[in-house]
């Protein structure tokens, strides 16, 4: 049982990890680029919007694709599980135009809210491409969910070459960060309408009020408990742009950078496992199964921390000026949030197989709520410190809450004895890539 599956992950795998690393970490791939072109005064500004768009993105998808794996999962044969995959491609549209209209209409009136001197134009160019994220996410998720990694490879590349061909002939030109931003609204339109014919091709139009109250009820809480963590993976920029200027974020959003690398090559593995692990459970040895796999992850996890905490001081010398090389002594402690919110989504599965998201939503907001306040406190007074000190304890409250409630409401065998010496060595690695 589990060598099929092992062989099923490295052949799906290869092609996912292509095809994230090239669509979520062309911005590491662009930084050199990036950096030549921008100041860091610009590059702080571009963060801000940076920012802005992880929290809209968490609002406007809805935890969408997290109902879609659940019900989908869950399902009772290919047309029940169309019929759910269709449900949850419509709702993505309503919101697409409900969104899009915001901020055609009232781009100019969201500017007094963001720091930094964003313009309309910039926050309008973004807009669009947030607006239409459902609908590239939805239909993605469907292709993962059925095993077309080669489908999901080329549509993901065929994103990269528009996006990194457009920006580049922009930033050439001197559009500076609104090049970045065109170049993603016109990827994203063009991406989001392919994905959309695709799917509606072999799902359809479903529409039914029971089952889309039913989506709207688990993904609700999923939406309010991830805005809530607004102020685990944003609000930390935002206070620092507020009280210090834009300038003051930009190595600390080039650590930022690096530090989320783990979380892009952690993605074949959770591309892979995250649709299926619903339906696992429901096998003979489903939890078993579920340990294992979430054990494995979480091992992986840390041994990519450890190797970004080693080589990302020389990449960041080698990669930007040294106007940014502040960034280096930032890295291990961003490394280590990345590290407890990749253990916190790898070990959360009980909170998620109710048809209700309370459990889940009431964690988000208990740790957002502590993570806030301590930021609120100390960013003020001790700056990128301040800031690190708040996430670091957040992000080890949502991680235990998590783990804890999951494992009360689903038990799952967990066996950790390899999970310390990568630990270990994940220490290691870090400290001798600071002292080197």
């Amino acid at each position: 049982m589990l060598k099929s599956r092992y062989k099923n992950l490295l052949n799906q795998s290869a092609l996912y990890g292509l095809s994230i690393f090239m669509m979520k970490g062309i911005s590491l791939v662009m930084l050199p680029i990036y950096t030549s072109y921008i100041m860091p005064s610009d590059y702080g500004r571009l963060e801000v919007l940076v920012v802005f768009s992880n929290i809209a993105s968490i609002v406007l998808g809805f935890g969408l694709v997290e109902a879609l794996y659940r019900f989908v999962g869950l399902a009772d044969g290919i047309e029940q599980k169309k019929r759910h995959a269709a449900e949850c491609l419509l709702v993505a549209g309503i919101l697409a135009v409900i969104s899009y209209g915001v901020f055609h209409f009232y781009s100019k009136d969201l500017l007094p809210f963001l720091p930094g001197k964003i313009t309309e134009n910039e926050l309008y160019l973004l807009g669009v491409a947030l607006s239409v994220g459902g609908l590239i996410n939805i239909p993605l998720a469907w292709l993962r969910i059925t095993e077309r990694a080669g489908l999901f490879f080329t549509i993901s590349m065929l994103k990269v070459v528009i996006q990194v061909s457009l920006t580049f002939y922009w930033l050439v030109n001197g559009w500076g960060i609104t090049s970045i931003l065109a170049a993603g609204a016109v990827s994203s339109v063009i991406v989001a309408i392919i994905l959309c014919v695709i799917q509606l091709k072999e799902t359809h139009i479903s529409f039914s009020i029971r089952h889309i109250k039913n989506i709207i009820t688990y993904a609700g809480p999923i939406f309010i408990g991830g805005a809530a963590t607004f102020t685990l993976s944003g609000m930390d920029r935002w206070l620092l742009a507020e009280n210090f200027g834009a300038i003051e974020i930009a190595a600390y959003a080039i650590a930022i950078k690096f530090a989320l690398v783990p979380t892009l090559l952690i993605q074949p593995f959770t591309l892979w496992w995250f649709p299926k692990r619903f339906s696992v459970l429901k096998e003979q040895d489903g939890k078993n199964i579920n340990a294992h796999f979430a054990v494995l992850g979480a091992i992986t996890s840390v041994l990519l921390c450890g190797s970004l905490g080693l080589l990302g001081p020389l990449l960041i010398q080698q990669l930007t000026p040294t106007a940014y090389h502040g960034a280096i002594a930032i890295l291990p402690w961003l490394l280590l949030c990345t590290l407890l919110k990749m253990l916190a989504d790898l070990l959360n599965l009980g909170c998620f197989v109710e048809k209700s998201t309370q459990l889940q939503m009431n964690i988000n907001l208990v740790a957002s709520a502590f993570g806030g306040l301590l930021l609120i406190l100390l960013v003020p007074l001790f700056r990128v410190e301040g800031a690190l000190t708040a996430l670091i304890a957040a992000n080890a409250i949502r991680m235990v809450l998590f783990y804890y409630f999951s494992q009360k409401k689903v038990y799952l065998p967990y066996k950790f004895g390899y999970l310390y010496p990568a630990i270990s060595a994940a220490v290691v690695a870090t400290w001798f890539g600071q002292v080197t």
